[in-house]
């Protein structure tokens, strides 16, 4: 994988649409074929459109709870997301109650 480009881990269900100007990138949610630790993974994402994107949006919660990610390796981005196996997003499924639960 070049430097110029990065891959992107994203915990969302639906993913994402980045928007940089008049630049939009659609980022894989975790309900897509290509998941890791529950986070859908995204190839060959321009690495200054992200640099821009992350630069407007580092204080979102998004950002901040790591909820989206990126590295230049699929080595690193394997790893994060593998750490963050366990990170909720708030757009997991839920569990319907089993039989014994309802009332």
């Amino acid at each position: 994988m070049s430097n110029d480009t990065v891959i992107i881990g994203c915990k969302i269900a639906n993913g994402l649409l980045l928007q940089v100007d008049d630049k939009t990138v659609k980022i894989n949610g975790f309900n897509t074929s290509n998941v890791i630790g529950g986070h859908g993974i995204t190839e060959n994402v321009p690495a200054d459109f992200w640099q821009a994107w992350l630069a407007k949006n580092k204080d979102r919660d998004i950002t901040k709870n790591g909820l989206i990610f990126a590295h230049s390796n699929t080595k690193d981005t394997t790893a994060e997301a593998k750490e963050k196996r366990k990170t909720k997003s708030s757009t997991e499924p839920i569990s319907p109650p089993k039989n014994n639960e309802l009332e």
